[in-house]
């Protein structure tokens, strides 16, 4: 008893601290009474009461800034417009140490500055093809995950990527991606998607989240309404999806219903269009009130954060500007809005959300909402007054990488076979591996060159191996065919054929008079191009472990288990 009352008087002490009367900021005086009643609640509407309308505003923002140390900018979006997070891109990652570094000291300049809250740090730690930590741990994706379909392992993979996130300082994970992606077509999500059935994606999804939220990370399930049956990138235009609602109940929304029951902290909005939902014609979710208080908050009773994706994506730009945009999303139900790239417009919205409580058009009662929705989610995995310093010494990476090619060697898929598989005294044949440039298939995906690890992998035990390294539409030269028709197997490695069609048109060409192997370093559609090959597997992403596995297939180590998590025929 003593003990509790003692934690009680040492709370109380440390509150007081932050609490401290501000210059020309008239601070209530902390009830102690009300506190020890109510708790984290009372805490709550104190830190609200005592904020200013700028500082509640700064709250409901995330931005993004273009250095990897704290450079002028980002400062001042903190010290003086008051922001409630920041989020990485690979733009802003060197190390493990520099990123821990990084996080720290904006947290650091975060509580030191006028209002004492810490920040959300966010990023994109989704495995697979969308991943921006340099140095950490490279999972397979969430398709990969599909075709494993293993809660216990969807849920250790996700506690292991937590792990890493936090000891780097990072507290949210935008993931996971709760798309159903059953339109091949589709240009952003595809691989991204546990895959095409939606009780497939509820289940592993609600595996991902409990394995990112128990290793003390907020879990952002994503793109809601849901992103998955378009065949519209919205960062470069707006997508419509015109199912009818009880379709969209069938299988858009239901993954994310069993997230919300599953307990999920954040949502983030799609920039697509739901005619069936919203009847003003071209409201993208993320800017309409039917969508994300009439069905999200009213209808699916989600009382977490909704936060929108990023606002200087085209399907917004292109339509109402981000600045407008913003006091739209807001009037829609968003709490958290995203502006990840230009400095001057993060200015522009939150003056414009500013101006728009002043002039009447969106009540303080309003923002005062979603302010609270953002301190109890701060309080809950962060901590209000003090941030645990990021360190990545903690890190486990021996283990996380065993992880990663434990679910790679259960993912891997063999969708068609010919007489190629078993393979005999393979190591000891010619074998050719004719492989692309490997660029960026989305805005979503990372910029820089993706390296070719299996080629480096199988040269390491195949006596007589050629490499053949191909631009798109690049004409075989002479002394390629002579290489190519004195090889025991080819194999080709497509990346995304179904937009680089060449890639599948050479691997049938060449299965006229050869033996071809296709390996689908990203997108197991392009199994809807082949016909002639004799075989098919797919590692559904680059990522090195992916990578490593089919290669030891092909070396007969080990046995394909996955399973297509999409129908590609």
């Amino acid at each position: 008893m003593k003990k509790n009352i003692s934690l009680v008087l040492l709370i109380f002490i440390l509150l007081s601290f932050s609490f401290i009367t501000k210059a020309n900021n008239f601070q209530q005086k902390f009830n102690f009474y009300k506190f020890l009643g109510s708790g984290g609640e009372y805490l709550m509407e104190y830190k609200l009461e005592n904020m200013s309308l700028e500082e509640k505003v700064g709250q409901l923002f995330q931005i993004g800034f273009s250095t990897s140390t704290v450079n002028d900018q980002v400062r001042d979006m903190i010290e003086n417009y008051h922001v409630g997070g920041v989020i990485y891109f690979s733009r802003n990652i060197e190390s493990l140490e520099q990123t821990a570094e990084l996080s720290n000291s904006l947290q650091q300049l975060a509580l030191n500055s006028e209002g004492g809250i810490p920040l959300f740090i966010s990023a994109d730690q989704e495995g697979g093809t969308v991943t921006r930590l340099a140095g950490a741990t490279h999972f397979p994706g969430n398709m990969a995950l599909g075709a494993a379909n293993d809660q216990d392992l969807t849920t250790e993979v996700a506690e292991s990527t937590a792990a890493e996130l936090k000891n780097l300082g990072i507290n949210v994970n935008l993931a996971p991606v709760l798309d159903v992606n059953n339109n091949p077509d589709n240009p952003v999500i595809g691989v991204r998607s546990f895959g095409g059935d939606p009780e497939l994606v509820a289940k592993l999804g609600a595996a991902y989240i409990k394995g990112l939220q128990s290793g003390g990370v907020i879990a952002t399930a994503k793109h809601f309404p849901g992103h998955g049956d378009t065949d519209t990138d919205s960062h470069l235009d707006l997508p419509i999806i015109r199912h009818q609602r009880s379709r969209l109940n069938r299988v858009e929304l239901y993954p994310f219903k069993k997230a919300i029951e599953a307990g999920v902290d954040s949502i983030m909005t799609a920039h697509v269009y739901f005619p069936a939902i919203e009847k003003k014609e071209g409201i993208p979710a993320t800017l309409s009130k039917s969508v994300l208080t009439g069905l999200l908050r009213d209808e699916l009773k989600f009382e977490g954060v909704i936060i929108t994706d990023c606002m200087e994506m085209k399907a917004i730009v292109e339509t109402f500007g981000t600045v407008e945009g913003a006091v739209k999303t807001i009037e829609a139900g968003s709490d958290t809005v995203l502006v990840s790239h230009s400095y001057q417009k993060q200015k522009n919205a939150i003056g414009a959300v500013i101006e728009a409580v002043k002039s009447g058009r969106i009540s303080e009662k309003r923002i005062d909402a979603s302010v609270k929705r953002i301190l109890k989610l701060k309080a809950k995995r962060i901590n209000l007054d003090q941030v645990d310093k990021a360190d990545p010494a903690q890190i486990d990476f021996k283990s996380h990488k065993k992880l990663a090619e434990k679910l790679a060697e259960k993912s891997l898929t063999l969708v068609k076979n010919e007489d190629i598989f078993p393979l005999e005294n393979i190591k000891e044949k010619k074998v050719t591996v004719i492989d692309f440039e490997m660029g960026r298939v989305s805005l979503a995906e990372n910029e820089g060159e993706k390296n070719n690890l299996f080629v480096n992998y199988l040269n390491q035990k195949i006596i007589s191996l050629d490499h053949i390294r191909l631009q798109n539409n690049a004409v075989l030269s002479f002394d390629d065919q002579q290489r190519i028709e004195a090889s025991d197997l080819i194999i080709v490695c497509t990346y995304n054929a179904t937009v680089n069609r060449y890639q599948a048109e050479l691997a049938e060409k060449l299965a006229e008079n050869n033996n071809i192997l296709v390996l689908a370093l990203r997108n197991p559609y392009d199994y809807q191009l082949i016909d002639k090959t004799q075989a098919f597997i797919t590692t559904y992403d680059y990522s090195p472990a992916s990578q490593k596995a089919a290669a030891n297939f092909i070396l007969g180590k080990i046995e394909a288990k996955g399973k297509l998590p999409v129908s590609v025929d």
